[in-house]
């Protein structure tokens, strides 16, 4: 039983990757957009999405500065990619969104997030099940999301759903849970 379930981790499971920017800039990039923005197309199609995280956290960087994270989805995501030439691309399509990016930013880090420490545990439609085989277990994160989830709102959605199987299995309702929290 416990074999099986092993064997389908490494079967099912499909890792997608990711690369992460991390800089800071003087110069607000998005001073109409107070949060993150999403690209639709890009001229390498890999930057997906940036974010201000000063915008609603400005103690994270020293007055005066702006931090912002851009992530960039390789080709292909799920699989082998040349990571000098995916963090290029990244950062082409990062200059050509913004004009003068080199000269505007202080590049803080780039992470290729792949293999042992991926963006998502799988890919959409690589998913497993929250419940495992060994009684009273549950997996939780971006492995076991329902499709469509992803990230931190696949991890929060499954750990709902752990939490709900764990009080059915010890015969808590939910109603008498949410009352024995508050």
């Amino acid at each position: 039983m416990g074999e099986a379930y092993v064997r389908q981790t490494q079967e099912v499971l499909k890792p997608a990757a990711n690369i992460v920017f991390n800089f800071a800039s003087r110069e607000d990039l998005m001073p109409d957009i107070p949060g993150i923005m999403t690209f639709g197309k890009t001229r390498h199609g890999r930057l997906c999405n940036m974010a201000n995280l000063t915008a609603t956290c400005p103690e994270l960087a020293p007055e005066g500065w702006h931090q912002y994270v851009a992530y960039v989805v390789p080709r292909p995501a799920m699989g082998d990619f040349d990571s000098d030439d995916e963090v290029e691309k990244g950062f082409e399509d990062l200059r050509e969104q913004f004009p003068g990016f080199d000269d505007k930013v202080n590049m803080l880090s780039v992470r290729v997030m792949r293999d042992e420490w991926p963006a998502q545990r799988t890919g959409a439609g690589y998913d497993m099940s929250v419940t495992t085989p060994v009684d009273a277990l549950w997996c939780v994160g971006d492995a076991v999301k329902e499709y469509g989830n992803g990230g931190t709102q696949a991890c929060a959605v499954s750990a709902k759903e752990a939490v709900d199987k764990a009080l059915a299995a010890r015969g808590i309702a939910q109603s008498e849970a949410h009352s024995l929290a508050t």
